[in-house]
């Protein structure tokens, strides 16, 4: 059986190259042509993508949900429980590609109330608690404490 992942992330690459090349080759007839200063400019690469996913999130999940109330998903697979996997996963990623697509512009800058080193040791410390959830009796009072101090000091030396 082939392997569905690889085969559409390549596609997916080479569409996403076409694109690429193709409006490369825009940018370049267009600076030669003249036009008007008021024109608007044609959207980068990276404002593509967040409509991109919003569409594949909607189609992973319109497409689990005509899957789940329809037959022709088990006669494609033959089996009622890759139909229920696949199911299940088309919803899962449906709904994490959609969480991204909400994040967007958020995930492009930092968030700046955070500072650096609180946000690295909240990830140690997620670490440490997946490795040993026991700790979480002293790890968050200890993150905690250390969100407390690193504002503290923000606010001194703003002063």
């Amino acid at each position: 059986m082939p392997d569905y992942s690889r085969l559409l992330i390549r596609v997916l690459r080479t569409t996403l190259a076409t694109v690429d090349r193709s409006r490369q080759e825009g940018d370049e007839s267009s600076r030669s042509s003249r036009r008007k200063p008021s024109s608007p400019e044609r959207p980068a690469t990276s404002d593509m993508r967040r409509p991109i996913a919003g569409i594949l999130a909607a189609m992973m999940l319109s497409l689990a949900a005509v899957a789940s109330v329809t037959p022709w998903l088990t006669d494609w697979t033959g089996s009622e429980s890759t139909r229920d996997f696949l199911i299940s996963a088309m919803t899962r990623i449906g709904l994490v590609i959609g969480a991204i697509w909400l994040a967007w512009d958020s995930m492009r800058r930092p968030a700046r109330w955070i500072p650096p080193g609180l946000a690295v040791a909240g990830v140690v410390g997620i670490i440490v608690i997946a490795a040993q959830p026991k700790l979480i009796f002293a790890i968050v009072p200890l993150l905690g404490g250390l969100a407390v101090l690193t504002s503290i000091v923000r606010v001194i030396r703003r002063r």
